[in-house]
């Protein structure tokens, strides 16, 4: 086989397999510019043939929808800061300070990642009516904080392991505390593994739809949640529904192409170094 033969074959797979991967992302976009009507018709149509923006604006003039957008992007963000704020100290630790046990540490971190998060819920949906945090935002960030610490751990674990340590003795010969040297030194070296981290965890947090619900309710409803609405026992709101979906798919869509230099950057460093 030429290498003429070999190139056009692998072009051929390759744009197969982008099409089967953006092929119902598009497909969704386009569904949400449909009439209800034309959602239904058979064969169905690529290309809307009456474009509307009636399922758009009938979710911006919905308080529940952006009430479920407000829940989403607080829960995220602040389940996001809390992780990076508990696993970066913990990952330092566990690489540089060699703790007593480290390697059976190690092993915990790594087997409760292992644990799916659904074994957990009901005792969480127990403990969260028995202390009035059930249905609220403050639970979910919680709730998705824990579940995340595991991986975020030995995500960073990986970048830490690829820092110069000439660099942080150093510092401390100059008398730095330890303290001082993980925010003035560590942090500014770790962004790219900051970064990472924060979107594996951001995108979790995210994308979750199982556990909010169940731990969730009217008040503390993210856009996974409202999405699942739109289908009723007589029917799917196929126009609503995947506006919707479009409208949760774009902001992950915006910062994957945003940071795709310094994520791919940052993980190719942490999983080469060290």
């Amino acid at each position: 086989m030429t290498v003429r033969i070999r190139s056009m074959l692998r072009f051929v797979l390759l744009t197969i397999a982008a099409l089967l991967a953006v092929g119902p992302v598009l497909w969704t976009v386009s569904t949400s510019f449909k009439t209800q009507v034309e959602t239904q018709t058979y064969p169905p149509t690529v290309v809307p043939n009456e474009g509307t923006l009636a399922n758009y604006a009938r979710l911006f003039t919905d308080p529940q929808f952006l009430s479920a957008s407000l829940t989403s992007v607080g829960v995220a963000l602040v389940a996001t800061l809390l992780v990076l704020a508990v696993t970066f100290p913990c990952a330092y630790a566990l690489v540089r300070l060699r703790p007593h046990g480290r390697r059976s540490l190690i092993l915990l971190v790594m087997l409760a990642q292992t644990v799916p998060s659904i074994v957990f819920v009901i005792p969480l949906y127990s403990m969260a009516l028995e202390v009035g945090l059930y249905d609220t935002r403050l639970l979910l960030m919680l709730v998705y904080a824990g579940f995340l610490v595991p991986f975020t751990t030995i995500l960073l674990a990986s970048f830490v392991r690829g820092l110069p340590e000439e660099v942080e003795e150093a510092a401390r010969v100059d008398g730095a505390g330890y303290l001082r040297m993980l925010l003035l030194i560590v942090l500014p070296m770790m962004r790219g593994g900051m970064a990472s981290a924060a979107i594996f965890t951001g995108f979790y947090a995210w994308n979750e739809f199982l556990i909010p619900v169940i731990l969730g309710g009217e008040q503390a409803r993210p856009l996974t949640v409202y999405v699942a609405s739109f289908v009723t026992q007589k029917t799917i709101e196929w126009g609503p529904l995947t506006a919707a979906v479009t409208l949760v798919l774009l902001p992950v869509v915006v910062v994957v192409l945003t940071l795709q230099r310094h994520l791919v950057a940052g993980l190719t460093a942490g999983a080469t170094k060290g």
